[in-house]
């Protein structure tokens, strides 16, 4: 579906098509109580479930204590199994951005990345030259992204599927100053990034199309973590800053749609209806909030 919406968006672009934006606004939200320090929720559209990162009782996001897990959870929040993966034999430490695709789960984790088929829970650990901090991950057209925050760089990893495959690790850019956090299959090829140019400062939004090549949607907008584009070419994006989950349609100022966060961090999205279910683990308290959005 993911790669649909790409497409359609990208023809809209070369016909000269605007997208109408939606007006978007919240139907429902709540918070439930967690545990630990969730990182990232991603959705499975296959078995329609969601699987959750966390680091464990340990807030320490570089500590390679082997303690890390990933839970599985149903759509309204009731976990499944609280320690899914990693399968036995395997070790997580602080397991941060995921994503779920075709019966596989990426995980990202300090200096290397997953892959997890997630019916035999066998996993393979792909090491990241020179990373310090993986942060999210991202797949699409069969191409695995991931992006290193104190590093300053974006993976690619083909083919994205390496739990049998011997893949190709590149760096995909690698700007000065860079810093990037959340990623997303963007329309047309590539991902969009929620990053900072430096670390003290504000981040914002980003398109890398290919290898070297990046470009600016929105500078300045907070201390970004997770980002999602809607089907409608709008925005949503957490903000450490704005405490809350935020929109950004169009040429328009961001909307705040959700607050009451410590720590929002790398959420899923959910379609549901005309609108979407947003999942957001906040990695301070260990809640997770649920959240419906619908166009008015």
């Amino acid at each position: 579906m993911k790669n649909l919406l790409a497409v359609l968006l990208a023809l809209a672009l070369l016909v000269g098509f605007t997208p109408a934006f939606a007006a978007w606004q919240v139907v429902s939200q709540k918070i439930l109580p967690g545990s630990g320090h969730p990182e990232s929720v991603a959705y499975d559209a296959q078995g329609l479930n969601l699987y959750m990162s966390n680091f464990g009782e340990a807030f320490k996001p570089t500590l390679k204590d082997g303690k890390g897990f990933i839970s599985k959870i149903d759509l309204k929040g009731k976990v499944v199994e609280a320690k899914f993966l990693p399968g036995p034999g395997d070790k997580l430490n602080k397991p941060k951005g995921l994503w779920v695709d075709k019966g596989r789960l990426w995980a990202a984790d300090i200096d290397s990345v997953w892959c997890f088929d997630l019916k035999s829970k066998k996993g393979r650990r792909l090491a990241l030259p020179q990373a310090k901090f993986a942060n999210d991950v991202a797949v699409a057209d069969g191409k695995l992204y991931v992006s290193d925050t104190s590093g300053g760089r974006v993976y690619l990893v083909q083919p994205a599927d390496f739990l049998e495959a011997e893949p190709k690790v590149r760096v995909m850019i690698s700007p000065t100053g860079f810093h990037p956090n959340g990623l997303w299959p963007a329309p047309g090829g590539g991902v969009i990034m929620a990053a900072k140019k430096d670390l003290g400062g504000p981040g914002g939004l980003y398109q890398a199309r290919d290898v070297g090549q990046m470009t600016q949607i929105r500078p300045d907008l907070g201390r970004l973590d997770g980002v999602a584009m809607l089907k409608d070419g709008s925005y949503l994006y957490t903000d450490w800053a704005g405490h809350g989950l935020f929109l950004l349609s169009g040429g328009g100022e961001p909307v705040k749609l959700a607050g009451g966060f410590k720590g929002p961090a790398d959420f899923a999205l959910v379609p549901q209806g005309k609108g979407y279910l947003v999942v957001v683990p906040d990695l301070v308290t260990g809640e997770v909030h649920l959240i419906e959005i619908a166009d008015k």
